[in-house]
């Protein structure tokens, strides 16, 4: 549910992957890793993964998302589009099954700040950080059998480095309110993990994916007008370790469905949700 996937291994092959994914707060992390009570609005993201092969190597990306949040005695969000990825993978390794070699694949793109971010009416109305983010990464994938069962194994690490400084003012998804006036600068993030998939059958799958998610320190600068009050403040480290269990059923080799959930066991200085999520695979 969470792994990225390789390259597109022919040109002209597109891949659309629409996922609808929640989540419910069940906490927040602390310095310790002790899990604290908060109260949170619950969302659900609707996310489509797009792939075109351009090349027999090489493809293009997209994740366009939208994202809705309510509850916890606030207004709704309404519907909000987020930030933007958009990245290049590049098959650098075609995998061989029968030697046992895997695919890797190098990933390179930036993320656009197409979110909202700064003058809001709300601080959960925030779905962006209003700034220019690289993506980098590689991943890599091999298939192997098992007892007469195929096994897929991919292995990933993925990081995003900020690229601009976002210019903030009154209510933000920096945690600012009305009268501030200033700057955010996120720290980098990213994650790494591994996924194993175990075909029942040819058709039923049984996926899990084992994973941690890291985030820098984000600097906010400015100060409040009316006030005249300075804010320099910069946050802490922060990360967790997932666990997403899944189900998948294939109805041809060009289209599936997956259903699972995902749950955060251990973390800090983050919150904690329980995210349940559904997808279908489709390739033409």
């Amino acid at each position: 549910m969470f792994s990225p996937s390789p390259a597109e291994t022919k040109a002209g092959v597109l891949a659309v992957e629409p996922y609808l994914q929640g989540s419910v707060p069940s906490g927040r992390f602390d310095s310790l890793g002790e899990v604290r009570p908060v109260t949170a609005q619950k969302s659900v993201s609707q996310y489509t993964l797009i792939k075109y092969g351009l090349t027999d190597r090489l493809s293009i990306y997209s994740l366009p998302t939208f994202s809705y949040g309510w509850g916890n005695g606030k207004s709704s969000t309404g519907v909000k589009f987020n930030d933007l990825p958009i990245e290049l993978h590049y098959n650098i390794l075609t995998a061989r099954p029968s030697r046992y070699r895997p695919s890797v694949t190098a990933y390179v793109g930036f993320i656009a700040p197409t979110g909202d971010y700064s003058g809001l009416s709300h601080s959960q109305d925030g779905v962006g950080q209003g700034v220019w983010f690289v993506r980098f990464g590689f991943q890599s994938q091999s298939v192997y059998r098992v007892m007469g069962h195929a096994v897929r194994l991919r292995v990933w690490a993925v990081g995003r480095q900020v690229l601009t400084t976002a210019h903030l003012r009154d209510t933000t998804s920096y945690g600012t309110s009305d009268g501030f006036s200033g700057t955010g600068h996120p720290g980098a993030f990213g994650n790494e993990g591994a996924s194993f998939e175990y075909g029942l059958t040819k058709r039923w799958v049984m996926s899990l994916d084992l994973y941690g998610t890291w985030a820098g320190s984000t600097e906010l600068v400015g100060k409040y007008r009316k006030a005249m009050q300075a804010v320099h403040t910069q946050s802490s480290w922060s990360g967790s370790y997932n666990l997403g269990p899944a189900i998948e059923y294939n109805w041809s080799p060009d289209m599936g469905s997956i259903g699972g959930i995902i749950v955060p066991f251990t973390g800090h200085n983050t919150s904690r949700a329980i995210m349940p999520e559904v997808a279908v695979n489709m390739v033409f």
